[in-house]
C-alpha cells in the first residue's frame, strides 16, 4: 500500500535538507554521507508512514470484527456494513498522486482563503439544495464544483493544522534534523462521507456491549429495520437496545471526515481525529481497547483537546464564510439548536441521571418512556434528536465532556486540562494515562 506524502512537510524535509548540505563543506565525502543521511532519513519516514497505515487499516479492521456485535446482530447489520480496508484501497492512490503532483507548488494566502471560500460556499450550498427535490440539476453542478476544489482544500487545511500543532510544540526532532520540528504522524484526512455507526446496550443497564461500523447515507426506512433486527436478538439472555447514530470522522488513516460539516466543526473533527492518530504512539491510545474506562479517557482527551486547539486555528485563521443571519437560516435540517431559555445540556444530563436510577431500580419500561418523552420534549424546543435509548446514552457516553454523559471523567479531565495550561502540556500529561485511577493520582499531584 502506498504512503501519503504531505507536500508542505516534504517542502520542509526537502529545505532542511538542503540547509545541512550548505553547512557541511564543500567536500565529497562530507556530501556524499549527508545524502545517505538524507536518503536514510526519508526512508525511514516512509516506512513509518507506511507502518502508520497499515496500523490504522488493521485497527479499523479490529473495530470491524473484534468489537462489532455478536453474530445475530452482526446479521442485522452485515448488509450494510462499512469496509475499511476497501475505502483505503480507493482513497490512498488518488490522495497520494494528487500530493504527488503538486508536491512544489505554492499558493498565496489571499489564493487560499479564494478556494477555501468557494468550497464552503458550495458546501452551503449543496446542503441547502439536498432539501429541495426538484433541485436535481442544480444540485449535481454544485457538487462537480466542490469536486474539483476538494484536494486543494485538504491540502490547505492539513497544512495550516500541521502549523498550528507545529506553534503548540506537538513536534519531534529526528537526529540530523534538529530545527525540522516534525508533525507525526502527518495531518492527513480525506473529505468524504463517513460511516454510521451501529450501538448496542443492554436495556436493563447503559453499557456499550458493541459498536459496529455501517456505511454512510443509509435511508431511515433501512435504519429502521436494522435496528428493529438488532433489537430482536439477546444479549446473553437479555434484551438490547440499538441505535444507528452519524460520526462525525474516523481515524483511519487518512483519516475520513465529513464534506458536508460546517466550516468549524470540520477543523475540529479533524484535528479530534489526528489526535486518536497521535495518541496510538503513547499507552492511552494502545489501551484503547482494553475497556470502557481507557476509550472514555481517549474519546474525551481526543475532544476536550481538539475543541481547544480548534479555537486556537479559529483565532490564528479565522474562518472563510460569514456567520450565518438569523434571517438566511441554519443551512442542515432539523435544528440542534436549542430555544432560547432551554437548558439542553441540563435537561439532557438530568434525562441522563433519572435513567440510571430507573434502570437500577429495574424499572426498564419506565425509563424507556421517558427516554421518548423527553425526546419529544427536546424536538418542541429546537433540539432534533431521532432516538434517544440506552445504546444511545451507551455510545455517546463515551465522551465524558457530553450532555450524554454523567461520568466523573469529563469533569476530572477538563480540570486537568486547565491545570496544564496549555493543549500541549494536557496531551503530553493525559497520554500517559490507563485508567481513571491513574487520572486521579495525576490531579493529586498537583
Amino acid at each position: 500500500m502506498l504512503p501519503t506524502t504531505p507536500a508542505p512537510l516534504f517542502r520542509r524535509i526537502l529545505s532542511q535538507g538542503m540547509a545541512v548540505f550548505n553547512r557541511c563543506g564543500s567536500t565529497e565525502r562530507r556530501l556524499c554521507d549527508n545524502i545517505l543521511d538524507m536518503r536514510r532519513f526519508l526512508a525511514v519516514y516512509l516506512a513509518f508512514l507506511v507502518f502508520l497505515i497499515g496500523l490504522a487499516t488493521a485497527g479499523g479492521l479490529y473495530l470491524f470484527r473484534e468489537t462489532g456485535p455478536s453474530d445475530p446482530i452482526e446479521a442485522a447489520a452485515d448488509a450494510h456494513a462499512y469496509n475499511v480496508l476497501s475505502w483505503e484501497i480507493r482513497h490512498l492512490p488518488t490522495k497520494w498522486l494528487y500530493k504527488l503532483g503538486h508536491l512544489f507548488d505554492s499558493r498565496s494566502q489571499w489564493k487560499e482563503e479564494e478556494i477555501l471560500r468557494r468550497y464552503f460556499s458550495l458546501t452551503r450550498e449543496i446542503r441547502q439544495l439536498e432539501r429541495d427535490p426538484e433541485a436535481g440539476p442544480q444540485l449535481e453542478a454544485a457538487q462537480d464544483q466542490r469536486s474539483r476544489l476538494e484536494n486543494a482544500v485538504e491540502d490547505i487545511l492539513e497544512g495550516r493544522i500541521t502549523a498550528l500543532l507545529e506553534e503548540q510544540g506537538l513536534v519531534i526532532n529526528p537526529p540530523l534534523f534538529s530545527e525540522l520540528n516534525l508533525v507525526f504522524p502527518p495531518v492527513d484526512f480525506e473529505l468524504d462521507s463517513p460511516p454510521q455507526v451501529l450501538a448496542v446496550s443492554p436495556r436493563d443497564h447503559i453499557e456499550l456491549d458493541h459498536s459496529y461500523l455501517l456505511a454512510p447515507g443509509l435511508n431511515l426506512a433501512t435504519v429502521v429495520d436494522i435496528e428493529k433486527d438488532a433489537e430482536a436478538t439477546t444479549s446473553e439472555g437479555r434484551g438490547v437496545s440499538a441505535v444507528v447514530l452519524p460520526t462525525g470522522g474516523v481515524a483511519t488513516y487518512p483519516s475520513v471526515v465529513s464534506e458536508l460539516a460546517p466550516y468549524e466543526s470540520l477543523i475540529e473533527d479533524i484535528i479530534h481525529e489526528w489526535l486518536h492518530q497521535y495518541l496510538v504512539f503513547f499507552p492511552l491510545g494502545r489501551s484503547y481497547f482494553a475497556d470502557r474506562e481507557t476509550r472514555t479517557l481517549n474519546e474525551t482527551v481526543a475532544s476536550l483537546a481538539g475543541r481547544e486547539l480548534a479555537r486556537l486555528f479559529s483565532e490564528r485563521y479565522g474562518s472563510p464564510l460569514p456567520v450565518l443571519s438569523e434571517v438566511e437560516g441554519p443551512p442542515s435540517p432539523p435544528s440542534t439548536a436549542p430555544s432560547s431559555g432551554f437548558d439542553f445540556a441540563a435537561e439532557m444530563r438530568a434525562l441522563r441521571q433519572r435513567v440510571e436510577e430507573l434502570l437500577a431500580s429495574g424499572q426498564i419500561d419506565a425509563a424507556e418512556r421517558l427516554m421518548n418523552e423527553k425526546r419529544d420534549e427536546f424536538e418542541r424546543h429546537g433540539v432534533y434528536i431521532r432516538r434517544i435509548n440506552q445504546a444511545y446514552f451507551a455510545f455517546h457516553g463515551s465522551y465524558a465532556d457530553t450532555p450524554a454523559s454523567i461520568d466523573p471523567i469529563g469533569p476530572k479531565l477538563g480540570e486537568l486540562l486547565r491545570c496544564a495550561g496549555s493543549p500541549w502540556e494536557f496531551i503530553r500529561l493525559a497520554s500517559q494515562l490507563t485508567s481513571e485511577a491513574d487520572l486521579d493520582r495525576l490531579l493529586a499531584e498537583g
